[in-house]
Formats: structure tokens, sequence, C-alpha cells
């Protein structure tokens, strides 16, 4: 019964001080459709964003010989609603214990048709230099 009373009060108080009935929405109050601001735009992808490296595997050719040869090769596909007119893959080398040993940059070719682009990017060293390459990182660079 008290909880009623006090309902009742805040009710009629709020009433006489003007908190009840009409008046000015407040910007971002529910029910109110809220103009502050403006609409957002969608964002345009940045440089490395626009494609995206779905595939990618680490090949190994003539292993133990002077020979040895490694290359990186994968695939590359567009953003959903980007169109691309250039892709390159820069393609880091290391060895077991994380030093560089070389970057190489290669050109991917655009198979419109597809839209599944591969690439292959070689190491620029054969032999005992192919052979202590044990890791890779990519970086993807475009051109609308």
């Amino acid at each position: 019964m008290r909880r009623r009373d006090l309902l009742a009060s805040m009710l009629a108080g709020c009433a006489l001080s003007g908190c009840i009935g009409d008046h000015e929405p407040l910007p971002g109050e529910p029910g109110e459709p809220d103009n502050s601001e403006e609409p957002e735009e969608p964002e345009e992808p940045e440089e490395g964003e626009r494609v995206e490296i779905v595939e990618s595997v680490l090949i190994r050719e003539n292993v133990g010989t002077d020979e040895e040869t490694v290359a990186v090769g994968g695939v590359v596909i567009p953003r959903e609603g980007v169109e691309v007119s250039y892709v390159e893959i820069r393609a880091s080398f290391y060895d077991m214990e994380g030093e560089l040993l070389d970057t190489t940059i290669e050109q991917v070719e655009i198979d419109e048709e597809t839209n599944r682009w591969e690439f292959e990017v070689t190491y620029p060293q054969m032999g005992e230099q192919a052979a202590e390459v044990d890791e890779y990182e990519l970086e993807v660079g475009t051109e609308l």
C-alpha cells in the first residue's frame, strides 16, 4: 500500500512541476528521430584491405641441392564491392631466428573471369641461401 501512496505522490508532484505532458523531445530520446548527426558514408577500404589473401604456402623445389629454390604461392580475392586494377604482393623471407633475409615484390595477374588471382613470389637466392628460409610474411598493394 505504501508503494501506491508513494507513486501517487510522485506523479502528483511531477504533474505540478510540469514534467508530465507535452515537452520538447531531447535528441536521441526513444521514439523520436535523432537528426543531430548526418548519416555516415561507407569508408573506402585502405590500401591493403581492398583484397584478401585467402591461401598461401611456402614452396620448396630441388631441396638439398645447389639448385634449391623457395617461393610463396597463393591466391588473393577482391573484397566485396571493391574494384581493383592492380595488385602486388610483397613477400618478406625470414630465417629460423626471425631475421629478415630478403623482400621481393611481384605483380599479380588479374583474372577478371574467376575473381581469384593466383600469385607466386620467388626468393631471389638459390641453394644454401634458399635453404635458410624458414618463414614468410605477405603484404598487399593495390590500385583502384
